[in-house]
């Protein structure tokens, strides 16, 4: 069975360059049911899974946009998945499509069929696909992933807001500090921005993709079940070394370095710096501490439970 359908030349000509949408078949493998996410749940390693809340409009204000982290303890994949369907929790089952053979089969054929219709090779070992399961108030806010990312809509209805690339929606500054892991993947939004963005509604049976580092953000229209393959491209390598290394200058120096109007030959130096810089530990005084702000309670209507605010360990 093909998973990829209706490939065209277009999507051949524009992959990687412009946002584009492709019909799948995922939800065919029986992979993504209720039941099968419940075994994926309850098998998986649980340092590879994240139940992340959804803010509320009050949280919002205090932690801007952020998702709140979710201690789950050991909560079983079923109660997992019904918090899902019936509260106010993302959960990212992190690498699940590098881990279990049934789900590694279905990768590599994605790979293959990738490789085939846009005519490029992928560095497999660098790609992670990981499961997202997330309840209908669920939402992504306005951000941009440093690596290339294919979003594979599975079951649910989602909308999908993707943004130019320019510094009025994602400023040199922010991409650094994504890269220097100063926060995870948000950047600053507002309402205004819209008018400029791609609008996609997505039912099961869509990829969209996206060129490397375009903002964009998800809101559920109800509980979703996706899969999110993420990895990196020589270009895309060459622009987060580049951008790491500006970072640095801005954050230690006071310098203003921009990427876009910078020269090949800066571009190159900078980029090398940037890997440099990264093998050398240079990102371990930026990182930013994940902090818990919930427990995974049954007995609690909702499910979670808020407790005063402690630091993931585990």
């Amino acid at each position: 069975m093909k998973i990829i359908n209706n490939w065209t030349e277009d999507n051949r000509r524009d992959y990687g360059k412009k946002v584009m949408a492709v019909e799948h078949s995922l939800q065919d493998t029986g992979l993504f049911s209720d039941q099968a996410l419940v075994d994926l749940l309850d098998k998986h390693p649980k340092h590879l899974i994240d139940v992340l809340a959804v803010p509320k409009d009050g949280q919002r204000q205090q932690y801007k946009d952020q998702h709140l982290t979710v201690d789950f303890g050991d909560a079983s994949g079923a109660t997992l998945v019904a918090a899902a369907q019936s509260g106010d929790i993302w959960i990212n089952i992190r690498e699940a499509m590098n881990t279990h053979h049934e789900y590694i089969a279905v990768l590599d054929q994605l790979h293959d069929e990738l490789e085939h219709g846009t005519g490029k090779n992928f560095d497999r070992r660098n790609c992670r696909g990981g499961v997202l399961v997330s309840s209908p108030t669920a939402r992504t806010p306005y951000h941009s992933d440093p690596t290339i990312t294919h979003l594979w809509h599975i079951r649910g209805h989602k909308r999908v807001w993707v943004y130019p690339l320019g510094q009025d929606f994602l400023p040199d500054e922010a991409f650094e500090a994504i890269i220097l892991g100063e926060r995870n993947e948000d950047v600053p939004y507002n309402s205004e921005m819209d008018a400029s963005a791609g609008v996609y509604d997505l039912y099961g049976g869509e990829m969209v993709s996206w060129p490397h580092r375009s903002p964009h953000r998800v809101e559920n229209q109800s509980f979703c079940v996706s899969m999110v393959m993420e990895f990196s491209t020589r270009e895309s390598a060459f622009i987060n070394g580049g951008m790491l290394t500006n970072g640095i200058l801005r954050r230690k120096f006071g310098m203003s370095p921009q990427w876009d109007n910078a020269s090949h030959f800066e571009k190159i130096i900078k980029s090398v710096a940037g890997r440099i810089l990264r093998k050398a530990g240079a990102l371990n005084s930026y990182h930013y501490k994940d902090m818990v702000q919930f427990k995974l309670d049954d007995a609690v209507d909702g499910y979670l439970r808020q407790v005063k605010p402690y630091q993931r360990a585990f």
